[in-house]
């Protein structure tokens, strides 16, 4: 919701601060996320070493504390410094999230479910952002923003009542514990033997992500694909206001409204995910063998051309002699797509790198928040050379070439695994700080 709440409140924005316009007007989306993509990259592999539940509270207590800043900004500058510090610190539920899902679900299968519902949310919000914003900015720019704070309000009681999931974390909750109640040094959890002092762990845990991205194709390509999907997204917020505000005559909270399609899409796609999972669980019974992960792809194969088709219908139904209603029903193929696309590659990689989900997932959040914020910058420039219809058919053709991703994993990715040593270390390491049910080890 954060990043898109300014959407709709350019104008007000504009009145407030004074600023020119042109490409600034894409600046509290892109401060966001530039905040978005460092956050992920520290907080994330931090997450692995000291637990899911204290970056996520500690985080979101300060997402809503500079979420206040913004909206009591007084000028431009602090604005958008509350912007970045707001966007560094809403990114950790994004990557974080998924590597506690993978802690809690050991069966590949139900964690598809539950990491299916969470991607649900995670659209949900940027979703509402132009819907709420559209509807606020008449009575306060501000008022978007107390909004979103409001509501992590009552997200972060639901955190702080969340218990830890993390095993390496919990078995050395347990062992302190022990120590205490027996007033020795004796209990020691698996993780600790070996334990990595302060500063050396922040940097093994910090530089993980980027180690992945630039090491490890499934990664790479993965993010690759997502980034740009995200990143389409980012753009139709600047292309729906020319589409249904300029050309259709629409204010700028029916404008919002047009997400709400994108929403449907997403719900219909979720229904369809579901009853997807029924069909992996009978090939897992059936070839347990076989790696469970792979069985995720299939949905971003036919989320891929979803994706596409939407674009080029936005992109060429949009005209004076075509009903509004006619561009607007593409965002169902489009919120179907993106959800599909979604899913399917963040439970890929979160089945894929197990206890490393979170690094992974972390880089991908990473590259993503840079294509949100920088492709967008290019819009205006590409509609007033191409129009509108063309801008869509460049996204499109794109599209195109990138939904050939989840084919290539499905063929060639046993032999990309085959070929990391990071993947064939995950495998065959063991990790006995995931049998939680076991007590801490005497030291």
């Amino acid at each position: 919701m954060g990043s898109s709440i300014p959407a709709n409140e350019l104008p007000a924005l504009q009145e407030a601060f004074g600023f020119p316009d042109g490409s600034q007007s894409v600046l509290p989306a892109t401060t966001y996320l530039i905040g978005f993509m460092l956050g992920p990259l520290v907080f994330a592999p931090l997450s692995e070493q000291y637990g899911r539940r204290l970056i996520l509270v500690s985080t979101l207590v300060l997402y809503i504390v500079f979420t206040m800043g913004a909206a009591l900004a007084p000028n431009w500058a602090g604005f958008l410094v509350f912007r970045f510090l707001s966007g560094t610190f809403a990114a950790p539920p994004m990557s974080v999230t998924g590597g506690s899902i993978a802690d809690v679900f050991d069966e590949k299968v139900i964690r598809g479910k539950a990491n299916m519902l969470w991607s649900a949310a995670t659209l949900v919000g940027p979703l509402a952002g132009p819907v709420i914003s559209g509807y606020t900015y008449q009575y306060s720019w501000r008022w978007g923003f107390w909004i979103a704070m409001i509501y992590s309000g009552i997200c972060l009681v639901t955190v702080v009542l969340q218990p830890e999931t993390l095993a390496t974390k919990i078995l050395r909750d347990r062992a302190a514990k022990l120590n205490k109640e027996k007033g020795s040094e004796q209990y020691l959890a698996p993780a600790d033997q070996h334990r990595l002092g302060v500063l050396a762990t922040l940097k093994i845990t910090t530089t993980r992500p980027l180690y992945l991205l630039c090491t490890e194709m499934l990664v790479a390509l993965t993010c690759v694909y997502m980034a740009f999907v995200y990143a389409v997204f980012y753009m139709l917020l600047e292309i729906f206001p020319e589409i249904f505000q300029g050309i259709y005559g629409f204010t700028a909270g029916e404008s919002g409204l047009a997400f709400i399609m994108m929403f449907a899409g997403a719900i219909l796609s979720n229904i369809f995910a579901w009853y997807y999972d029924r069909f992996a669980q009978s090939i897992v019974r059936r070839y347990p063998s076989k790696h469970a992960e792979y069985l995720r792809l299939p949905l971003a194969c036919i989320g891929g051309p979803s994706f596409a088709v939407a674009l080029f219908w936005l992109g060429w139904t949009s005209r004076p002699s075509i009903p509004w209603i006619v561009p607007l029903l593409s965002m169902i193929p489009y919120g179907f797509g993106y959800q599909l696309i979604f899913m399917a590659m963040i439970n890929y990689v979160a089945d894929a790198y197990g206890i490393f989900a979170s690094s992974a997932l972390a880089a991908c959040a990473a590259t993503r928040s840079v294509a949100g914020a920088i492709i967008p910058l290019a819009v205006d420039s590409m509609v007033a050379k191409l129009g509108i219809a063309w801008s869509c058919s460049v996204l499109a053709l794109i599209s195109c070439a990138l939904s050939l991703v989840p084919f290539g994993f499905i063929i060639w990715g046993e032999r990309i695994r085959a070929a990391s040593n990071f993947s064939k270390n995950l495998q065959n390491a063991p990790h006995p700080e995931l049998e939680l049910t076991r007590s801490v080890s005497l030291a």
